[in-house]
């Protein structure tokens, strides 16, 4: 064995992984809570990424994802999840419960400065809370954050991975920002991290109406097609503008025509036909077959580079679409 790969595999044995396990520790702590929004028991259960990745490596198994650049930012999205989980003891014990229109676009546009490309608002069915983890509000601020185009269509490539982690980890960080932000104006205020996070993101930014799910499982948005990244905030604030429809339903017409990301993926872990759960949720992809072609392949993303919604673009594809 190379002398790099024995320090690399110490490493994450003995720094890495500990990290990991003592933020899932405090994730798990949330269940204790008395006003936590806990899963049921149709929630799905979440895949665990950064785990998995640090068994990849601990294993000694071939993978490309955790490259020197890449693991710094593991280290710090891990360290963040931390910052969001330790922040929650700054909740006020009497917070404001309502915003009004002026405080609603500061926020915003604080967003909007923070990198954040689009925002939504959405009531969180328990549901979509993973299984054996909690929430302390069931508001929910869907944030959504581009991915670099340039970067994308050179997938799979490390210039791809370094991209995509690096964007977890500015939009974890962001996502701590917008929870600070709201406590500063007396607002209580739970962030949910990027990387692994505590909810199933797509549908529920598409029930904040700020897309739809293509066949790949991901959100695709009007604006960047499925280029993004996802995470949210959530709050104690009831008043939220939340999103009562959604102008993003002739998507499925489009995809049904397509196949792409299906054609397309090496291990073939798209499913032509989408697993629908007892719960109502949809399974896309098959994560025992993704995942070590991911780990081994620079985070892949293939599926998303040959998305034509990535690529043609959203209004060119509705035009073809609806007629």
């Amino acid at each position: 064995m190379k002398i790099g790969l024995k320090i690399k595999r110490a490493f994450f044995r003995r720094v890495v992984k500990p990290s990991v396990k003592r933020v899932y520790q405090k994730e798990d702590a949330i269940n204790e809570k008395p006003e936590a929004i806990t899963a049921t028991e149709q929630s799905p259960t979440r895949f665990d990424i950064p785990l998995n990745i640090v068994e990849f490596v601990e294993q000694g198994k071939e993978q490309s994802l955790m490259i020197n650049q890449t693991t710094n930012l593991m280290r710090s999205n891990i360290k963040n999840i931390g910052v969001s989980l330790n922040s929650l003891s700054k909740n006020a014990l009497n917070p404001k419960e309502t915003i009004d229109d002026i405080f609603l676009q500061e926020l915003k546009e604080f967003c909007k400065t923070q990198g954040i490309a689009t925002i939504g608002f959405t009531k969180l069915p328990r549901n979509l809370i993973f299984k054996d983890k909690a929430v302390l509000h069931d508001n929910a601020i869907v944030l959504v954050m581009e991915m670099d185009k340039k970067s994308i269509a050179k997938a799979p490539h490390r210039d791809t991975i370094i991209m995509i982690m690096e964007t977890y980890n500015n939009l974890g960080i962001t996502a701590n920002k917008v929870a600070s932000f709201l406590r500063a104006h007396g607002y209580s205020a739970h962030a949910s991290h990027p990387l692994g996070g505590l909810v199933l993101y797509p549908p529920l930014a598409k029930k904040a109406g700020l897309g739809w799910n293509g066949r790949h499982g991901l959100l695709i948005t009007p604006e960047f097609g499925s280029r993004v990244r996802l995470a949210a905030v959530f709050t104690n604030i009831t008043n939220l503008p939340f999103a009562t429809e959604n102008s993003h339903e002739w998507v499925p017409e489009y995809c049904a025509t397509c196949g792409n990301c299906i054609k397309n993926c090496p291990p073939k872990a798209i499913y032509e036909k989408p697993i629908k759960r007892e719960n109502g949720l949809l399974t896309h992809i098959e994560n025992e077959k993704c995942f070590p072609y991911f780990a081994s392949n620079y985070g892949c993303t293939i599926c998303i580079r040959v998305c034509p919604f990535s690529t043609t673009g959203y209004d060119k594809l509705k035009a073809k679409t609806i007629k």
